[in-house]
């Protein structure tokens, strides 16, 4: 396997490089981890973390045994219809799953015709303002039925997660959320709620969850299609 270095850009204990195998380019970026890790980005980026003592031979073997799995996950990009360039473009949103027109206007907010925003930083109070209360209604709802609180609940916009529920109890959601179906939307609510109870993803918490939404392992695949919204607006 031929291997031909791109670039070189090395700090302290930081090492980042990129290479070609014979099918992928992948980044390389080596830390003081104690284990090897690869992603795949939406743009179908390969990125491998590994300790300063991996070699090069040790990460193509990995990826070589992934390839597989490497595949599919870049077929998944490329196919994912969800991730149209419309809404990449902000001329269309989804709102409860469902595609509407975008709109420029002097107001931030959503209705039956579609979203309309000032700009891209209009598009949370757009959300938040017309469905926020109605998610927290639901939400409410949710909380009584799984008979676990929280200490207080809110809104704000994440470039990584749907949610997080803290170490007090707090529970903030990405506004995002409110682009999604309700049955997505509930699947996150469960999922923050079973973190104060276990503040980890231990088998416990899967336990918990499965406890109130049985099919989660169905929603959280469909949640990575809408994965690419977390990182607009």
């Amino acid at each position: 396997m031929i291997v031909c270095p791109r670039g070189l850009a090395a700090a302290g204990k930081f090492l980042k490089q990129i290479y070609i195998m014979v099918k992928y380019e992948y980044t390389l970026i080596k830390s003081s981890r104690k284990t090897i890790s690869i992603k795949v980005t939406e743009e179908n980026k390969i990125i491998v973390r590994a300790p300063l003592s991996a070699t090069r031979g040790e990460v193509e073997r990995l990826l070589t045994q992934k390839r597989g799995w490497l595949e599919r996950a870049m077929a998944f990009n490329n196919s994912n219809s969800l991730a149209q360039r419309s809404v990449k473009d902000y001329r269309e949103a989804y709102v409860g799953g469902r595609l509407f027109p975008v709109f420029k206007s002097t107001r931030n907010y959503v209705d039956g015709d579609g979203v309309h925003v000032t700009g891209l930083r209009g598009f949370k109070a757009a959300y938040v303002n017309c469905l926020g209360g109605q998610f927290l209604s639901e939400f409410k709802k949710v909380q009584a039925a799984c008979g676990l609180e929280c200490k207080s609940v809110s809104f704000r916009s994440y470039r990584s997660m749907w949610g997080c529920c803290d170490g007090a109890c707090i529970i903030t959601f990405n506004f995002k959320l409110l682009m999604l179906p309700p049955e997505l939307q509930k699947y996150v609510m469960v999922h923050e709620l079973c973190h104060t109870v276990f503040h980890d993803h231990s088998q416990n918490f899967w336990a918990l969850v499965s406890r109130f939404v049985p099919s989660w392992k169905s929603a959280r695949r469909e949640l990575k299609s809408y994965a690419f919204l977390v990182k607009l607006y």
